[in-house]
């Protein structure tokens, strides 16, 4: 259900913005940006005034935590310790709390209350839609040894259920 609405949001989205003059396509975290904005606007109902006056605050929210992001580097195989990742923790809800009362000013409190979970939920589907797509491509390439009928799954495409 969440996904149609995604397609069919997105979709509307993108027939309603001008056409762009030729060029590279869009790169992947750009359409995933793409999404997140008509996911939220649609799940929030923003006004016109309301997205006038959300959307910039909500883009340099997320400039501040990519950069937080990028500041918290794990070690030589890429992971954080404990403390690190529980300073990365605390920061990210410093910045949160930060940024509330702006999202207060342009949205309302009700609507900042379901805008956090909105992201969550986002983020969510897109790990749920990349393992699904993650799984499409496996089965694409043909069962492995021992996944033919009388293997695992009986022969059921996917060999699952």
């Amino acid at each position: 259900m969440l996904i149609l609405l995604m397609t069919a949001t997105l979709g509307t989205t993108l027939y309603a913005q001008p056409q762009q003059p030729p060029g590279p396509p869009p790169n992947k975290e750009d359409r995933i940006e793409a999404l997140r904005v008509a996911f939220i606007t649609q799940q929030l109902n923003l006004t016109p005034q309301e997205a006038q006056n959300f959307w910039p605050v909500y883009n340099q929210y997320k400039g501040d935590l990519k950069t937080m992001r990028m500041n918290f580097k794990g070690g030589a195989n890429g992971e954080m310790t404990a403390e690190q990742q529980l300073d990365f923790e605390q920061k990210k809800l410093d910045l949160k709390k930060k940024y509330k009362s702006q999202f207060e000013g342009a949205l309302g409190k009700d609507k900042v209350n379901q805008l956090y979970n909105l992201e969550h939920q986002f983020q969510e589907r897109l790990k749920q839609l990349r393992d699904e797509r993650r799984e499409q491509k496996g089965n694409q390439q043909g069962p492995g040894p021992g996944h033919g009928p009388g293997g695992p799954g009986g022969g059921r495409p996917g060999g699952k259920f």
